[in-house]
């Protein structure tokens, strides 16, 4: 069998030069004939009952075309998971923000101006903000449909819980808080809808466009076959483009004033409204044997919807049970409750959850080895799942070469006797600590759950007479390089150069109606049904040469992009020029689809709802100021389970971008809020890290093959973030002395812990 030519090798990405050149048309660059600008009238309260609206003087600014309020939109309840959205609010605004009404324009300038004119005559409410105090009896109600104010409650147990731990060892409880997080992507929020003959196209940068047409026909009271929409090339998302109101409300300014509209957010209008990642308080106790064997886990977590529901039930679930299927824990429980608060509604991020949750768990893990005597290292690796195993919840682990992971990372970096400089517990003014921490990680290629229906994925190639060959997959690429990784899967099946090749976004009159790009999922997804496409291609092509020289097909082969006869040869391009020539021009076309081995869990959460899972094992090595409290990040290595890696380069840049972001989350992100204003929306006061701030990250992945992928591929972009922000903790922890329990661990808290003074930091506040 020949070695692969185009898999496992680092081709450019096909799309670099237009990027490059500015050729790359993002929604902001896109222009329909006789588009508007769109403006959004939002809430300077952060609760209060609506009681007039006045439009009079906004539709006297020369060039206003349109005004909308709620009641230009059906009176309708939806949301992807919890039926609380609303286009523009209809009786009462939920957080300062909320979309009130919207105006459209012929320059953006007059649309700013009428929004501005807008007078909102709003009774003000109580609000609340904590989630405790939401919780708390008599706090104001922010949905009447949920007077206890929770959005969303998870629980989940496995096994005898109580005899687990009355049999342990050691009991380890402990409590953790992570914070809100801006996705700080490069291209802000931003929407373009035109209405015709009672249909909607919308430009929308997406990563699960057949998902949102669900939601937005229900809003909208349409079938869904009245939305069509496109995906623009997208400037980063990282979670926070899945669904959106912003199309709704372009939606309802054309549709009134019968020509497109566009809204674009500038960054301070985007960080100050921007559904960020949910901050979680998580209370763990692991129940231990003495050898180190887990013996039970229970869980209890509070997140904060904020003031409507996007995608975070979700990723509680995930924050309260995932890492059962990265160790083995003999029975669990867990609760997880999503709280509202009057503050912008929060959605999911890069790690979903399970960043979260490990950012407490391996640093218990670290302390209980501390406790009983053991290395961090050995303890991991005696409750660490294997390849073949069923989890505690039904996860199938097809592929994991975790203890590898574990091995060569500990080569890499040195870890843990890479030489450094401890501080004292109490902390001496002056001078450098210095510190290593390792932690795992895990995540899905895909999950079950996201489209009710179905899971897998469908593509279609289309091979022209002209030699072009084009790819349609449902999956948006949302910037991560799924494009040439596509690519090359299908150039490495039919002999044909990457580089020459379409794979075309998303279009939903065209495009398969996918489960979208999330969860991870991309490239075994979408990667097996364009494997499946190039394979149903090649039959044909092969079947095309039998016929055409009058042989069976069963004495043709088909090697390197050359189809053999007996004693001839044919090119797939000058095959494909024939085939067009003997079927009236008319392409070649090859379908694909994929049925992974998934399962809907059952009531009881039991079941296997991913083809795959990735592993990793990540190495931090920090350095601490005594003096100032500051941390620096000053060297990171990790290593990587993610079955074949078809494009390295590729994959080192997921792994490289996950650990900036980690640090970032780390050691400074950290959305502000005070009485429900965001206050610092912007990148001066919102600092995220800069190349100063990233250390020469090293990245190894270890040879592995996953069944259920392309080539035995499988995920990597989710699972580089997870164990970042505990390793990095770990590490501050070996330099110190002490344990931080809340996020971001800034110069300020490391300097009080230090000093023995200010307030109590190692407990969220």
């Amino acid at each position: 069998m020949r070695e692969p030519r185009w898999v496992g090798r680092d081709v450019p990405q096909i799309d670099t030069d237009d990027k490059l050149s500015g050729a790359t048309a993002y929604l902001g660059d896109l222009a329909l004939p006789r588009m508007l600008h769109g403006a959004i009238v939002r809430s300077p309260v952060p609760h209060g009952r609506i009681r007039g609206i006045d439009l009079t003087r906004a539709r006297k600014v020369p060039g206003v075309q349109a005004v909308v309020t709620a009641a230009d939109a059906p009176h309708v309840a939806f949301g992807p998971y919890t039926p609380d959205w609303e286009i523009l609010a209809r009786h009462k605004v939920r957080f300062v923000g909320d979309e009130v009404a919207a105006v459209a324009a012929t320059t953006p300038e007059a649309a700013r101006e009428a929004a501005a004119l807008v007078t909102l005559d709003i009774e003000e409410l109580p609000a609340v903000f904590d989630p405790a105090l939401a919780l708390a009896e008599g706090a104001p109600v922010i949905w009447d449909e949920h007077p206890d104010n929770v959005s969303t409650l998870f629980t989940i147990e496995r096994g005898d819980v109580t005899a687990a731990f009355d049999r342990a060892d050691l009991v380890f409880e402990d409590t953790y808080a992570t914070n809100r997080i801006y996705h700080a992507y490069l291209e802000p929020i931003g929407a373009i809808a035109a209405y015709e003959h009672g249909s909607y196209l919308m430009h929308v940068p997406t990563h699960i466009p057949y998902r949102a047409r669900l939601t937005y026909a229900a809003a909208l009271g349409v079938d869904v076959d009245r939305v069509r929409i496109v995906v623009p090339p997208i400037g980063g998302s990282f979670g926070a483009k899945y669904e959106m109101n912003t199309p709704l409300i372009a939606a309802l300014l054309a549709r009134q004033a019968g020509r497109p509209v566009r809204i674009l957010f500038d960054r301070e209008e985007d960080a100050a409204v921007a559904h960020p990642r949910p901050p979680f308080v998580f209370q763990h106790r692991i129940a231990v044997g003495s050898d180190g064997t887990f013996l039970g886990r229970q869980t209890d977590v509070i997140g904060v919807a904020g003031a409507r529901t996007y995608w975070s039930p979700t990723v509680v679930a995930t924050a309260v049970h995932r890492v059962d299927s990265l160790y083995r824990f003999g029975a669990m429980s867990g609760r997880g409750r999503l709280i509202y608060t009057n503050e912008n509604p929060t959605t999911c991020m890069r790690g979903f959850g399970n960043a979260e949750a490990l950012f407490g768990i391996e640093q218990m893990i670290d302390d209980i080895a501390a406790k009983l005597g053991h290395d961090p290292v050995d303890i991991r690796l005696r409750n660490a799942v294997r390849e073949g195993e069923t989890t505690i919840h039904g996860w199938h682990i097809s592929s994991s070469k975790l203890p590898q992971c574990i091995e060569r990372v500990q080569r890499m970096s040195g870890y843990p006797h890479r030489p450094r400089t401890p501080a004292e517990a109490t902390g001496t003014p002056g001078g450098v600590a210095r510190g290593m921490g390792l932690a795992i990680g895990h995540h899905v290629s895909g999950y079950r759950t996201i489209l009710g229906d179905y899971d897998g994925s469908s593509a279609f190639l289309r091979l022209g007479a002209d030699g072009d060959v084009s790819l349609y997959v449902g999956e948006p690429d949302i910037g991560q390089g799924q494009r040439t990784v596509l690519a090359q899967i299908v150039a490495e099946k039919l002999g044909l150069d990457p580089g020459r090749m379409s794979v075309h976004g998303v279009d939903s009159a065209l495009s398969p109606a996918a489960v979208g790009t999330l969860a991870s999922r991309a490239t075994t997804m979408a990667g097996m049904a364009t494997l499946a496409a190039a394979d149903d291609a090649r039959a044909k092509l092969t079947a095309f040469a039998a016929a055409h020289w009058g042989i069976p097909a069963t004495d043709v082969t088909f090697d390197d992009g050359v189809l053999t006869g007996t004693g001839t040869t044919l090119p797939v391009r000058e095959a494909l020029r024939l085939y067009g020539v003997a079927n009236c021009g008319l392409p070649l076309l090859a379908t694909g689809v994929h049925h992974p081995p998934t399962t809907v869990p059952d009531k009881d959460k039991y079941g296997n709802p991913s083809a795959a899972y990735p592993f990793a094992a990540h190495v931090a090595e920090v350095e601490v100021d005594l003096a100032t409290g500051q941390v620096t990040v000053t060297g990171y290595w990790a290593a990587h389970d993610s079955g074949t890696v078809i494009n390295p380069a590729t994959a080192r840049g997921q792994v490289i971008g996950a650990v900036a972001q980690g640090i970032g989350w780390a050691l400074m992100e950290d959305v502000v809020l005070r009485d429900g204003v965001v206050r610092n929306p912007n990148f001066l006061d919102y600092r995220i890290p800069g190349a100063g701030d990233i250390p020469d990250v090293q990245v190894e992945f270890v040879d592995g093959y996953e069944p259920n992928g392309p080539y035995g591929a499988k995920s990597v972009a989710e699972a580089a973030i997870n164990p970042v922000v505990a390793a990095i903790a770990n590490a501050v922890h070996n330099a110190t002395g002490h344990r931080f329990h809340e996020l971001p661990i800034t110069a300020e808290r490391v300097f009080w812990r230090l000093h023995g003074t200010g307030p109590n930091v190692g407990s969220p506040a």
